[in-house]
């Protein structure tokens, strides 16, 4: 007579605290077996009582028994394991990535069929009745499927089998014939045939846009190792400028390649930055095409249809950040030309940070403190435009100077002429080479600067105000406080009054430079960094009565 065959499944191997294969097997006087750590936890919960008993014939003990290893039934319980995992796989227990059975009373083995009709998944011992039994013959067998919860309807607890467009989600039939009676319904199968090819094609879009960001990486990359080789050269090359000059200039030395260093290291920060992000934007696009790619193998409709809604939407992009070389910007800050014809007054030169447009594009120039010679061979002598002169501005000093008047001037009409704004523009044109010019202005409230010709002159709009536009530059002086003004931003300047103030054009440079004037003292205020591509004229706003703003001449300002 054949030996009949053990399984793991049967309740003589299974712990009765824990329902699982018993796991360092112990056995207790009354001959019952339990984990070790499952006994003692069970009897750590009576201590306070001192009474032990069975879980299972609750025998009561009134001493803690000693516990004892029972090998014998270890081995057993192993020899078991490997037994059934060498006769047929489909036998050994479930791994993590595998179908449960839904039957096993204590391990649950791997499934190898899941019944659409039952709902439940089988392994090959509790599938037999469907193979067997006529009465199962009807039953629809598939590949282990899990989810089986998102494959019912929530309300009827019906098998989902049809897919409505109109609400773009899975129905039953009992569904289908109540709250989607009239709606555009198919079966999942021609559903997932139509939803299929988008799914490629959101995969080549995908694949499309990994290749541009990656395209994007090497560029940025590429555009580190230029800032770093032109920082490198700049450095070198300021290194040999240096040598060759006095001893008392060595003390630049230092500040100009620490200028360097910090462009190298503002711009390479950027650039480094901006790879991190495209890299993790890679990444994890990279992951959703794998997510892709899954579901696209995927033979479970219901599950695809669900999980297709969640992936059509792309991930959000963040904005994109440019990084450009501006690798003539050492020769602009630094003009050594200037430098080796001045070192005379070399003791006087030092470097000044300024900042531009804004906060985190902090710039330093090197600037003669007590020269001005070195801006005064830019002078341009400009004379005010009475064509353009509001009524109420009155020009002087052979239309060099301006005041604001409480009554208007009988100026004729004209075209250019501001109508509301008490402003005025210079008569020359500033265009393609560098310009300096100096103004000396009193009163409470005055501003100073260029504007493009095409500058609105006519209406009371506060976009005509100078630095209310995109078309004009100026600097303010009101309530004590200085502050520049482009486009209707603003930056407030901390600075001592001076009633003399030089504007530095620099058209080829694209920067506008306004220093405080004291003596033979120069004090940058402000620069501002542009391309300025079409002329420039000179422009005021003097708006208060008794104020005035006077062109300094060139006598005046060598003197």
């Amino acid at each position: 007579m054949a030996a009949p065959q053990l399984s793991l499944s049967t309740d003589r191997y299974s712990c009765s605290v824990c329902l699982d294969v018993l796991k360092e097997p112990v056995t207790i006087p009354c001959g019952h077996n339990y984990c070790m750590r499952c006994i003692n936890d069970y009897w750590d919960q009576s201590d306070k009582e001192r009474v032990y008993n069975c879980p299972q014939c609750r025998r009561t003990f009134n001493v803690r028994p000693e516990l004892n290893k029972n090998a014998m039934l270890k081995d057993i319980i192993e020899n078991l394991k490997s037994r059934e995992a060498d006769v047929d796989p489909a036998w050994s227990c479930a791994e993590p990535d595998d179908v449960p059975c839904d039957v096993c009373p204590v391990r649950n083995r791997r499934a190898v069929k899941t019944c659409m009709t039952c709902m439940i998944s089988y392994c090959e011992t509790h599938l037999q009745p469907h193979k067997e039994n006529g009465a199962y013959k009807r039953h629809k067998l598939e590949e282990p499927t899990g989810n089986l919860e998102e494959k019912l309807c929530a309300k009827h607890q019906e098998v989902l089998k049809i897919f409505c467009r109109i609400d773009e989600t899975c129905v039953c039939l009992m569904c289908a014939v109540t709250e989607h009676k009239s709606h555009d319904t198919v079966t999942p199968e021609e559903e997932r045939a139509e939803r299929q090819t988008q799914l490629e094609n959101k995969m080549t879009e995908m694949k499309s846009q990994m290749e541009e960001k990656e395209k994007e990486l090497e560029e940025i990359k590429d555009m580190v190792m230029v800032i770093q080789i032109s920082a490198e050269k700049e450095i070198q090359e300021y290194e040999k400028t240096f040598r060759a000059v006095l001893e008392s200039i060595e003390r630049l030395r230092s500040e100009v390649t620490m200028v360097i260093r910090e462009y190298e290291r503002r711009e390479v920060g950027k650039a480094e930055e901006l790879i991190k992000r495209l890299e993790k934007e890679i990444e994890a696009l990279k992951r959703r095409d794998a997510e892709l790619a899954e579901l696209s193998q995927t033979d479970d409709h219901i599950h695809f249809l669900k999980k297709f809604l969640s992936f059509c939407d792309p991930p959000r992009e963040e904005d994109g950040t440019d990084i450009t070389i501006d690798i003539d910007i050492f020769r602009r800050t630094l003009d050594l030309c200037d430098l080796m014809k001045s070192l005379e007054d070399v003791s006087d030169w030092e470097f000044v940070k300024t900042s531009e447009t804004g906060a985190d594009d902090s710039s330093h120039i090197l600037q003669n403190l007590r020269c001005r010679n070195h801006l005064l061979k830019y002078f341009c002598p400009l004379t005010l435009d009475p064509n353009t002169a509001h009524r109420l501005l009155c020009l002087s000093e052979e239309n060099r100077k301006v005041t604001c008047e409480v009554t208007e001037s009988l100026y004729p009409n004209h075209p250019d002429r501001f109508d509301h704004w008490n402003q005025v523009l210079c008569t020359e044109a500033l265009s393609g080479t560098r310009c300096y010019w100096e103004v000396e202005w009193s009163g409470d409230e005055t501003a100073i600067g260029v504007a493009c010709k095409g500058i609105h002159r006519k209406g009371n709009g506060v976009e005509i105000l100078l630095g209310y536009n995109d078309k004009s530059w100026v600097l303010c002086y009101d309530d004590c406080v200085y502050v520049f003004w482009f486009n209707k931003m603003h930056t407030v300047i901390d600075a001592p009054y001076s009633h003399r103030i030089g504007i530095y054009l620099d058209c080829p440079g694209g920067s506008l430079s306004f220093y405080a004037i004291s003596e033979d003292t120069v004090t940058l205020l402000y620069r501002f960094k542009a391309s300025f591509d079409e002329p420039l004229y000179a422009s005021f706003h003097v708006p208060l009565p008794d104020s005035s703003v006077t062109i300094c001449s060139l006598l005046a300002s060598s003197e």
